[in-house]
């Protein structure tokens, strides 16, 4: 993802410097906030541009959106998961308390503070871009839950944050390393609109799951390989149908594959 980096009007010392550290790390170029807009940033330079604030990273893409880090629709699944002791995801991941999961689409993290809070351990999780990764791992150790979501504090801060593909990483991990490897690629030809994930759509790696790093992740698992995807996706890819399909009611369904 292609960026610049400023700053919110008016910004303290800190955040200016905060801002160039981030720029130098990103390669790209730092400019000062003065009384230019966003948009103007936008149309001058053709790129996103990531806004430092006091209140954390703010990405503004170039189709009009805003990305930064929220709990989304993670805190209807937690809730419903400690009411009704059900969640697809994690019945399909067959997690239990004490597993260890590797998310190798970590996005905005939901699906790994989730998984976190049911088995009670680290999740590791890979995130190709490395300015989605910036604003989910600083959002991940600074949010701070409330209300009922508050029995979730610990588990977003169980949730580490790498940069890189997932191919490469798993790579690099020994045999039956961890117990779920689970996938959540952008999804194809998705069938609804969500306001909640379109800034994330604007801007996340879009490729599927190569064979060769399933063959990957199912050498890492020692329990299951699981894949998150829209209906009808498993049709699409024939290297999928050693996959079990979990029955759904919604547009979203997940498929695994056991290997232990």
């Amino acid at each position: 993802m292609e960026v610049i980096v400023t700053t919110e009007k008016s910004p303290s010392l800190e955040i200016i410097r905060e801002a160039k550290e981030l720029a130098r790390k990103f390669e790209t170029s730092y400019v000062a906030r003065r009384h230019n807009t966003i948009e103007s940033f936008k149309k001058r330079y053709g790129k996103n541009v990531l806004v430092v604030t006091s209140e954390g990273l703010i990405l503004h893409t170039l189709k009009g959106n805003k990305l930064f880090f929220h709990p989304g629709l993670l805190k209807i699944r937690l809730l419903n998961y400690i009411k009704t002791g059900k969640e697809a995801m994690i019945e399909a991941m067959d997690l239990k308390e004490g597993d260890t999961v590797l998310d190798c689409n970590l996005g905005l993290g939901q699906d790994a503070v989730i998984s976190a809070f049911v088995s009670g351990e680290r999740v590791v999780g890979v995130e190709k871009d490395p300015v989605i990764a910036e604003i989910v791992k600083r959002g991940l150790r600074s949010y701070e839950p409330k209300g009922k979501l508050s029995v979730a504090k610990d588990a977003f801060r169980k949730v580490e944050v790498n940069v890189g593909d997932n191919r490469e990483f798993l790579k690099g991990l020994p045999d039956n390393y961890f117990d779920i490897v689970y996938f959540s690629p952008m999804f194809i030809k998705p069938r609804w609109k969500c306001d909640v994930m379109q800034p994330f759509r604007d801007v996340a790696v879009k490729d599927f799951i190569e064979p060769e790093t399933l063959q990957e992740a199912e050498r890492v698992a020692r329990k299951r390989v699981v894949i998150k995807i829209n209906r009808g996706v498993k049709n699409l890819f024939p290297f999928l149908k050693d996959y079990t399909l979990q029955e759904s009611s919604t547009n979203v369904e997940y498929i695994y594959k056991r290997v232990d």
